[in-house]
């Protein structure tokens, strides 16, 4: 995986696809569900959060200072 880390406001961050950092090193995949709207998924440990109808309502809930948009390549095998 190729990691390079950006700073930005949270509306920036939060959409779907994007991958955060956090400053406890988790790294998050911002998700849209078919048919349950966002959630975000922790790469990390492979959990899956609450799902949310809005992106706002997700910002809302998860968003914390330290956050930061990660330019990530990842590779699925």
């Amino acid at each position: 995986m190729k990691i390079n880390f950006r700073h930005d406001d949270f509306k920036a961050i939060y959409k779907v696809g994007n991958v955060i950092k956090d400053r406890a090193g988790f790294i998050y995949l911002i998700v849209k569900k078919e048919w349950q709207g966002y959630t975000v998924v922790n790469l990390t440990n492979n959990e899956i959060y609450a799902s949310y109808d809005t992106m706002q309502a997700l910002i809302r809930d998860f968003a914390r200072q330290g956050q930061a948009l990660v330019n990530a390549e990842l590779t699925i095998l």
